[in-house]
């Protein structure tokens, strides 16, 4: 793998790794100790690997493991980039007929001697606002930014912005989804290799992209210590839906919880994948629609004067 890594940060790491194993530290151990360059999931999936002797096996579910989130991660980026383009599109636009296309009506229709109707005083009254405080807007703006950000790097505050991202209609079910696709293959990869629940459930919860399931999973391994199911430590963290429980539930009954966890993580992929498709089949005429409704609007606005001023020359 030295050989033909040509990545500088991955070839010193693994360059580390292999003096590390030379020395007669595990592999598992010898990965962990790179820190966030590699994911938990990979040194707890080491060490399952290890204390089973199947370390070859386990490696092939970690990699299949990663292969399924990344096609899922894809889907969702793919799904969210055209919306994002047209609103981004869509702002860009009214700035610029805002701040440097009204003023020059506003100019041309000095001379008309007209009532203006009141759309057009209303978009001429902002463009005024906005050009003569252009700058204490910008400065409000980069403000907002950086306080955002000071905040959005404290700690916890991840926690608090995933949980509201959950609650939101529609976009927090999918989030929803795609966290507990994550948890359940993450528990179903780390089981299969041998690993025991109670570790397995902390590796989960650290692996969790949602920040908000990270935590309640995480507050829910103590059930686990304690002796309990997993269903109910599950329950406890009031993240996960109806179905979800009762599918655990069946597999740690019947005692074939690995694959029934797999099943949860399948059926939630194609949920998303369906409802991400529907959402990009409404979401984009739509905001195609919105986006002409406002060009379309602003456009009436300039030249509905004018139209009057020519009628009222007519007669």
């Amino acid at each position: 793998m030295l050989e033909r890594q040509q990545h500088v940060q991955f070839r010193r790491s693994l360059d580390a790794v292999r003096e590390k194993v030379k020395s007669g530290v595990a592999l598992s151990e010898a990965f962990r100790a790179e820190g966030g360059l590699y994911p938990p999931i990979l040194a707890a999936s080491l060490v399952a690997g290890e204390r089973s002797g199947s370390l070859e096996g386990v490696l092939r579910r970690f990699v299949q493991y990663v292969r399924l989130n990344l096609a899922l991660k894809k889907k969702a980026v793919s799904a969210a980039v055209y919306p994002v383009v047209l609103i981004c599109m869509m702002l860009g636009l009214m700035a610029i007929l805002v701040v440097q296309v009204i003023p020059q009506f506003r100019d041309f229709y000095k001379d008309f001697d007209v009532q203006l109707p009141a759309i057009t005083r209303g978009l001429m009254a902002v463009s005024t606002a906005v050009r003569g405080n252009l700058l204490w807007i910008v400065l409000a703006l980069a403000l907002a930014i950086t306080v955002g950000v000071s905040w959005k790097r404290r700690e916890g505050s991840g926690v608090i912005i995933d949980r509201f991202l959950l609650r939101l209609p529609y976009v927090g079910r999918l989030m929803r989804m795609y966290a507990t696709s994550q948890l359940c293959r993450t528990l179903s990869s780390l089981l299969a290799g041998g690993l025991p629940l109670l570790n397995a459930m902390e590796v989960a919860a650290a692996s969790v992209g949602n920040r908000a399931m990270a935590a309640a999973v995480g507050a829910a391994t103590p059930y686990i210590r304690e002796g309990k199911s997993l269903t109910t430590a599950l329950e406890s963290t009031g993240m996960l839906e109806n179905l979800t429980l009762e599918m655990v539930k069946v597999g740690e009954q019947t005692g074939a919880l690995g694959d029934m966890l797999t099943s949860i993580g399948d059926f939630y992929d194609e949920e998303l994948d369906s409802r991400l498709a529907t959402a990009m089949t409404l979401v984009e005429p739509i905001l195609l629609l919105l986006m002409a409704l406002v060009v379309a609007g602003m456009l009436l606005a300039f030249y509905l004067p004018l139209f009057e001023a020519i009628s009222a020359i007519q007669r």
